[in-house]
């Protein structure tokens, strides 16, 4: 019959024999009692098998990775280019001197709006009174002329004058005719009525529109007649003239619809429509100057404000995917394309214009592909 005490004595001989302390020997007979079965291992998340990528079956990955064929969608072309306002050279008067002269009186002021044919300034010019003095002598000779004339003929009819004296009296009128003529010419070039009342020079708005600009003051003398006193702009409508590289000009057209964001008014858009694509290109900067004319009838948009505009071109079919199944690596774009259940393969593509939250793929994909398009980024 077995002592109660020989477990406790064999397992004090075992710690003997090894020379273990005597709580690890207990450990170790523990272990060697309980040693079994292995524990089952969790599934990996994915496996490599060269250039693919297994998701294996129990992976976690199943539950959340989604696939979707990439689809094909009319997608209009977009092209994005800083810009500023100008105004439209046909609505823009510069306001010169038609003769030197005194300013008399300034009879509008800065801010103004004006009508065309208003008068904006008198200039009291000796030039003036010079065409006036040649008008009026000019008129004078032309009649006396005509009498000339009528007396020389009326001696013709009746057999006393002289055949010569009647042709010079003839030429003299035309002469003098032709000299009221150019002195009424003078007058119009000033801008003063060949029969108004005699004055200052009346100078006259050729627009309608609002003064921008003030250049002078009343009593300044102006001999300059490239001086500019005044300009009068029409800001109704205002040009956007955008700077477009020499590789995207193939996508503006005139007529296209364009939108514009100033730096003036951030959070607001407006649109307009292009109005010319200039001929030339800027050697310097090899881009083209595109204009956009938009209306502006509040007048918040003032020449010399910045804008980016957005042009939208024609809307072409392209193959596009969710962004979310881009993975970048540098500047390389990837995406996991679908080559088996639960297969993928890493594909560079290269990309386009994004447009909500889809991307175009310029290259690499074709429609109906299937990509991963959520967790991709896992998968590297």
């Amino acid at each position: 019959m077995a002592h109660p005490a020989a477990p406790h004595l064999a397992v004090a001989v075992l710690t003997r024999r090894c020379h273990l302390p005597a709580g690890l020997g207990l450990l170790l007979v523990v272990a060697a009692c309980g040693k079994g079965k292995p524990a089952a291992q969790a599934p990996e998340m994915y496996e490599r098998e060269g250039t693919k990528v297994v998701v294996p079956e129990g992976s976690p990955l199943r539950s959340r990775i989604k696939v979707e064929a990439a689809t094909e969608q009319n997608i209009q072309s977009q092209l994005l280019a800083t810009a500023s306002v100008e105004s439209d050279p046909a609505r823009l008067a510069r306001i010169s001197p038609p003769t030197a002269g005194r300013v008399e009186k300034l009879l509008v002021h800065l801010g103004d709006r004006v009508e065309k044919g208003q008068p904006l300034l008198l200039l009291n010019s000796p030039d003036l009174g010079q065409a006036r003095a040649d008008y009026v002598k000019a008129k004078s000779g032309l009649a006396q002329a005509q009498k000339t004339y009528a007396r020389q003929k009326d001696l013709n009819e009746h057999g006393i004058g002289a055949q010569r004296d009647l042709e010079q009296a003839e030429a003299d009128r035309t002469v003098a005719q032709s000299e009221l003529e150019r002195a009424g010419k003078r007058l119009e070039q000033l801008g003063v009525a060949v029969a108004g009342p005699p004055g200052p020079l009346v100078v006259r708005s050729p627009i309608s529109g609002r003064v921008v600009d003030l250049a002078v003051t009343g009593g300044e003398f102006k001999n300059d007649p490239n001086a500019v006193l005044m300009t009068v702009a029409d800001l109704s409508t205002v040009w956007l003239t955008a700077s477009v590289q020499e590789k995207d000009v193939r996508r503006v057209k005139v007529g296209d619809q364009a939108t514009a964001v100033f730096s003036a008014y951030p959070d607001e858009h407006f649109v307009g429509k292009v109005f010319s694509v200039a001929d030339l290109l800027d050697l310097d900067t090899r881009t083209v100057k595109v204009r956009v004319s938009m209306d502006n009838p509040d007048g918040r948009f003032k020449p010399g404000m910045f804008a980016t505009v957005r042009f939208a071109g024609t809307s072409t079919p392209r193959v596009v995917v969710p962004t979310t199944a881009l993975v970048l690596r540098g500047d390389e774009s990837f995406t996991f394309v679908e080559v088996g259940p639960w297969v993928f393969e890493a594909r560079r593509v290269s990309t386009g214009q994004q447009q909500g939250d889809v991307t175009v793929i310029t290259e690499g994909l074709d429609a109906g592909t299937r990509v991963v398009t959520a967790e991709a980024v896992v998968l590297q």
